[in-house]
């Protein structure tokens, strides 16, 4: 196959990108290009094709109906070129390259961050970008390869990984309960100062109990909302509070006296799921299968079901 051939190909292949991230910044991002770099092989693509195939503007881009007929092939060809870069990585055994990691920022702490140490004496050849942010993320918009998710998920074509289920606790300092009291039952709470999760989408502030009676929910008017639930513990072992929180947040607070547990002898509400997610692929890049096989083995015993 002559030099001239593979360029086309090539060509093809980010055309494709361009076309599946929406913009020439995004198929340059995920190439390891420049967007110029980018914007000269489709000027060169549309050049020898005789064609063209966006209409760009500053804001978009468009399919021409050209553009439509080659994306079907190029579509093609992009899978293909895919398939057979895994491929060499298989047969050369390399795990490496670039793996983007999208969690929630108490989650990522938690666990996350010491995780990435361990998968990265594993493999170095790894490259992890892990953002730690409380908003929803769109994979395939913004490149993820992997997103730990907490919750239960809609319907979709992305691949859900069970890891586990949040444990509940209600806490609170020793400080705080010498100077407060402790409450003997739920409807306690509504006199004490509560501290509770917050984020864009949810406010955890109804926190469900089953006791003798059955069911009884409360739903508190909290002094305090944080979306980060490292700074929640923390807030909870400043004395600011008795918290509902998620056990595996907490460290050893609990352990070392921080934090005391209080209506023990209540059940809590059941806790959220925990997912590894991933865009359904037929061939993963080892990258992403053995960061997935890791998550599967080592995430944390707190939160393993």
């Amino acid at each position: 196959m002559n030099r001239k051939r593979v360029d086309i190909l090539q060509a093809l292949v980010l055309f494709a990108r361009i076309v599946q991230y929406g913009s020439l910044s995004g198929a340059a991002n995920h190439s390891g290009l420049s967007r110029s770099a980018v914007s000269k092989q489709l000027y060169a693509l549309e050049e020898k094709l005789g064609i063209r195939l966006l209409q760009r503007s500053t804001r978009n881009i468009k399919l021409t109906e050209a553009g439509k007929q080659v994306l079907r092939e190029a579509t093609q060809i992009q899978a293909a070129y895919e398939r057979v870069e895994i491929l060499s990585e298989d047969l050369q055994g390399q795990v490496g390259g670039h793996l983007k990691v999208s969690c929630s920022a108490g989650i990522g702490r938690a666990h996350l961050v010491p995780l990435v140490k361990q998968f990265r004496a594993l493999y170095p050849k790894v490259h992890v970008q892990l953002l730690l942010e409380d908003r929803f993320v769109d994979l395939i918009d913004d490149q993820i390869d992997v997103a730990i998710r907490v919750g239960h998920l809609p319907d979709s074509s992305l691949i859900a990984l069970r890891l586990g289920e949040m444990t509940w606790v209600v806490c609170a300092s020793p400080d705080y309960l010498r100077k407060k009291g402790t409450p003997e039952i739920p409807a306690d709470l509504l006199q004490h100062d509560c501290l509770h999760y917050r984020n864009s989408q949810n406010s955890y502030n109804n926190w469900l109990f089953m006791g003798p009676n059955g069911e009884e929910r409360i739903s508190l008017n909290c002094c305090l909302s944080i979306n980060d639930s490292t700074a929640l513990a923390q807030a909870a072992e400043d004395g600011q509070g008795i918290v509902w929180i998620d056990k595996s947040s907490l460290g050893d607070a609990l352990e070392t006296g921080r934090l005391v547990q209080v209506l023990q002898d209540y059940t809590l509400g059941s806790g959220y799921p925990i997912y590894a997610v991933y865009p359904a692929r037929h061939h993963l890049p080892a990258k992403t299968r053995k960061f997935i096989e890791f998550l599967t083995e080592h995430f944390s015993p707190h939160i393993q079901s």
